[in-house]
């Protein structure tokens, strides 16, 4: 409120207050016509010229509620100065009846758009809570204050009329303000709050002014009478010029309630309660009917919405956000429902396949291409799978990359058609923006109630089996109690954090060869695990093992040792050699491991230089910053860090560049079998890598060497390292031959059997090496050289 106006209006106030004072010490009831008549006029017609400059002063948007209220004020206020001029006793009904009546019209219409400025959202139910309290007020004023306007209001037919006006006029303000007041969001912020204590205090001095006029007046009457009208004038002003809450507030505007509606059908209640025990009057029993009718429709509005909500909230409950599919909820429900028929006996017990999908590789792409990719592939990948069950099977998304289906009256056989037929769908690539990329899975089986009778236990045993289908490298495998329990994955985790504590594990050294002079000059030392029932357990179980255990800290720091010995006792016979170990993104997020690959050497006595710490790239991405500063720390104390299975990721080399490596190592994938290789755009891209490793200062690493062929387009690409089964498989340091590679000899399996070797080393499937799909990314990753 602008200061020039808030000390008029401060002035006003005072003028009030002391107006009130002098009303309460008057006796006998003294008028004073110069204050009383003229005095209440002027203040009056000062307090509407306020209000109806607000509404000039404000933007074209905001002009017309207090102009509208300005005016009806003014209205009100020059019926009062037509009051003065006939010195208080005018006719009835006369000009200030006139005046006083232009006022309802008025203030009707700004209440209205008052309303609707701040009601165009409301809903039924909102509107109807808002009835339900103007209808009630009305019923309670109708039975018991109307009655007694009535019998006021005498004289002639006329003045009758006349008079019946105002408490009809005050009425209908009355179910206006109470209605809004239960509704509207700003009911509680300070300008409606003036505004409807406004009009509230007008309908009470029209009531005693009638009542005074009719059956006599009081004391009290006469003072409300008299302080009444210059009040409610003087409130309704001044709200309009008080600004609303900071928009800050705003966000937090309380809601409709059922305070004032509740109330108001009490009301109502009372008003036909009261009519058995007297005379109530047909205005006041029909509103009193409305209010309650209202009531009844809000009852039935307010049942109906509820079901609808719960129906929502249910829906989305059980609904993933992000892919529209079932989730884990959902799963739950259905298993848990058709385990109670089964137990109940009331239909046909029936069988399901639970199918569980997890992907593979997923985790690089959300890394490289970002969330927002993904997100994406997960959405093409939920409506994939849809479309390849029935419409009765449900599909869910559990969480991250993983997958589920259950298939009803299923058994064994169409489960395992069903999960082949998903992977063959996965197979497809999928187009994301400018990215094709492909994704595998690995699906595990369970049927109830054969496997499991409960979710939990079913999802565990479909957990088993899938878990067993990514070790063997299928695309899926069934639940088996004999195969699958006694590999569980929990007591294998016991295992291995015991074989860690107690250095059961140990250790196979591969290779690596100068191509220039056939020497040995590296060694990359692999850990195996011999466990004392299963047998060997394969890096590509074990790891994983370690990792999702949080083991890899410890298991890391055993590797460590045992390789960091082995090079002691290697460069004390006189083999200056590097030993290569391979570390996770666990170990490089730990921003004190360089501290403890640097307490390794120092107990060992063994040169930074001569060992290489192996990363993959997608290690590297898990948290890029934080990778870097590792790295560069393990640097700047002489260890190498190498870049391992470079080209199976998604990671550009001019991103890994910005890392402080200094080797590349080539992934098999492009090696293996390259001089056979039908495919020249994969010869292009070593080739490429290869001098582009070079210009960024890198040493390069050839891996999954298996035939001389390959060897000797390596050396002509100027690799520095071959490291690979044509050299020599991973050994135990005491069946190593440290002696310079020369050739094959005539006997040397043939790359076929290497091929298998090498995968049984690895844990992979042992399939041989396909030309890979280039897709775009990989051609700008890789290609730079070639374009």
């Amino acid at each position: 409120m602008d200061i020039r106006v808030l000390a008029v209006y401060s002035v006003m106030a005072i003028l009030l207050v002391a107006y009130i004072v002098s009303e309460i010490v008057r006796r006998n009831g003294v008028v004073w016509p110069a204050i009383d008549y003229w005095g209440v006029a002027a203040f009056e017609i000062v307090a509407s010229a306020l209000c109806i400059a607000r509404g000039i002063a404000s933007d074209a948007r905001q002009r017309q509620v207090p102009l509208l209220l300005g005016f009806g004020l003014l209205a009100w206020s020059l019926g009062d100065v037509a009051v003065a001029a006939y010195n208080g006793a005018p006719p009835s009904p006369g000009l200030p009846d006139a005046f006083y009546i232009c006022f309802y019209p008025l203030t009707y219409v700004a209440l209205m758009l008052l309303i609707r400025r701040q009601a165009r959202r409301f809903s039924v139910e909102t509107w109807l809570d808002g009835g339900i309290a103007g209808l009630g007020a009305a019923a309670l004023c109708a039975a018991f204050v109307f009655q007694g306007v009535l019998k006021a209001a005498g004289g002639s037919t006329a003045s009758v009329a006349t008079n019946i006006v105002y408490p009809i006029g005050d009425l209908m303000l009355l179910v206006l303000v109470v209605g809004a007041t239960a509704v509207l969001p700003t009911r509680r912020r300070l300008p409606w709050l003036m505004l409807s204590a406004g009009y509230a205090i007008n309908a009470v001095g029209d009531t005693f002014n009638l009542f005074g006029s009719g059956i006599g007046a009081t004391h009290v009457g006469t003072i409300f009478n008299a302080v009444a009208w210059p009040t409610s004038i003087l409130l309704i002003s001044s709200s309009v010029w008080v600004r609303s809450n900071p928009i800050g507030q705003r966000l937090h505007v309380s809601q409709p309630g059922f305070g004032l509606p509740g109330v108001a059908a009490v009301g109502a209640l009372a008003v036909v309660f009261a009519s058995s025990v007297t005379h109530v009057g047909l205005t006041a029993l029909f509103l009193a009917a409305l209010t309650l009718a209202a009531a009844g429709v809000r009852f039935a509005a307010s049942l109906s919405k509820l079901r609808i909500l719960n129906a929502e909230r249910h829906l989305q409950a059980i609904t993933d956000q992000l892919t529209t599919l079932g989730n884990r909820r959902a799963l739950f429900e259905l298993i848990d429902t058709l385990v109670d028929e089964r137990a109940d006996g009331s239909s046909e017990p029936r069988t399901l396949a639970f199918l569980f999908i997890d992907l593979d590789r997923f985790k690089e792409i959300n890394d490289s291409f970002g969330h927002s990719v993904g997100d994406d592939l997960l959405r093409q990948l939920g409506q994939r799978l849809k479309n390849a069950i029935r419409t009765d099977d449900l599909l869910v998304r559990l969480g991250g990359d993983e997958f589920a289906v259950v298939l009803l009256d299923a058994d064994v056989d169409y489960g395992a058609l069903v999960a082949q037929r998903l992977s063959s769908r996965l197979e497809e690539p999928f187009q994301l923006g400018s990215v094709r990329a492909r994704i595998n899975a690995s699906i595990g089986i369970a049927i109830s109630p054969r496997d499991a009778d409960d979710a939990p236990e079913l999802l565990r045993c479909a957990d088993l089996a899938m878990y067993r289908a990514k070790t063997d490298g299928k695309p899926f495998a069934v639940y088996s109690h004999e195969l699958d329990e006694l590999g569980n994955r929990i007591a294998l985790v016991e295992d291995l954090r015991a074989a860690i504590e107690q250095r059961e594990l140990y250790l196979c050294y591969q290779p690596q060869v100068n191509i220039d002079t056939g020497e040995i000059v590296a060694l990359e030392a692999l850990v195996r695990w011999q466990h004392p029932r299963l047998g060997l357990v394969p890096p590509v179980e074990s790891l994983p093992l370690a990792e999702d255990a949080d083991l890899m800290d410890q298991l890391t720091a055993l590797v460590l040792d045992m390789a960091l010995a082995q090079s002691a006792r290697w460069r004390r016979e006189g083999h200056r050699l590097v030993v290569s170990v391979n570390v996770s993104s666990t170990n490089l997020l730990n921003l004190e491991f360089p501290e403890v690959v640097a307490a390794a050497l120092a107990r060992h006595q063994v040169p930074a230089e001569a060992l290489v710490l192996e990363i993959t790239e997608t290690t590297a991405i898990t948290d890029f910053n934080r990778c870097k500063q590792t790295i560069a720390d393990l640097k700047q104390r002489g260890i190498t860090v190498s870049v391992d299975d470079f080209g199976a990721g998604f990671t550009s080399l001019a991103y890994l560049s910005s890392l402080a490596v200094s080797e590349l190592k080539l992934d098999r994938s492009f090696v293996s079998g390259l001089a056979n290789s039908t495919d020249q755009r994969n010869v292009a891209l070593v080739r490429s890598t290869i001098s582009l490793a070079h210009a960024l200062g890198l040493r390069v690493v050839a891996e999954g060497v298996e035939d001389t062929a390959s060897l000797d387009l390596l050396d002509g690409f100027e690799c520095d390292l071959a490291q690979g089964f044509l050299i020599s498989e991973p050994k135990p340091a005491a069946e190593l031959e440290l002696r310079p590679f020369t050739s094959l000899a005539t006997d040397s399996p043939t790359v076929g059997e290497r091929g298998e070797r090498q995968a049984a080393a690895d844990g992979s499937d042992g399939s041989p090496s396909r030309p890979r799909e280039i897709l775009p990314a990989e051609a700008t990753r890789l290609g730079d050289a070639v374009a």
